[in-house]
């Protein structure tokens, strides 16, 4: 039971900082003046992306960090700083304008940052200290069903509505600072003794 909870707890925690609801006014939003047909395009190419630099950062991201001197500890504090300011960003809905008209949207800002953003890659660096079936579970299941998600979001926008939609992309940013404190709490923590 204690196992299927961290199985669990890693999924909900990537979930919310991929927040693939959030992300459907947005894809609908980028992919408005697309045919049906280019936008499956641009949602099977922004999920494989995402999955591909995710998986990436999972398997090698200690080794990067290594080649720069900085310890998971380092890196614990900076990526819950930055979770941190994203959920604020994702409260006070300034992600969305962000991103507005650009035109490779499935790379940028679907694939990455909105999936595969620095936060995405934090958590399963993150997760991976967890085990990497936690890890790889996490990352599959959540751009699984992102990618469901967004190939029925005309659908799925219909029975939220845009202010149903957007009401739980913000209690998703409200619990992602949340999980972004304790972050920065364990890093800091694992600093201390480390240290």
């Amino acid at each position: 039971m204690d196992e299927l909870a961290v199985y669990l707890q890693g999924f909900i925690t990537l979930f919310i900082i991929f927040d693939p609801i959030g992300n459907i006014p947005l894809f609908q939003s980028f992919t408005a003046a697309f045919d049906e047909k280019k936008k499956r395009v641009i949602i099977n190419n922004s999920v494989a992306t995402a999955l591909v630099i995710l998986i990436f950062f999972a398997i090698a991201g200690l080794f990067v960090l290594s080649l720069f001197g900085i310890s998971m500890n380092d890196f614990r504090i900076a990526g819950g700083i930055l979770l941190f300011i994203m959920s604020i960003e994702g409260l006070l809905g300034k992600e969305e304008a962000r991103w507005m008209n650009r035109e490779d949207v499935a790379i940028v800002p679907l694939a990455t940052p909105l999936m595969a953003g620095p936060g995405s890659i934090y958590t399963v660096m993150y997760l991976m200290q967890q085990g990497p079936l936690v890890a790889f579970f996490a990352m599959f299941a959540n751009v699984a069903l992102q990618w469901l998600l967004l190939r029925y979001s005309s659908k799925v926008m219909r029975m939220l509505g845009k202010t149903g939609s957007t009401i739980i992309s913000r209690v998703m940013a409200f619990i992602l600072s949340g999980i972004a404190i304790g972050m920065i709490r364990a890093g800091l923590m694992g600093a201390y003794l480390g240290g």
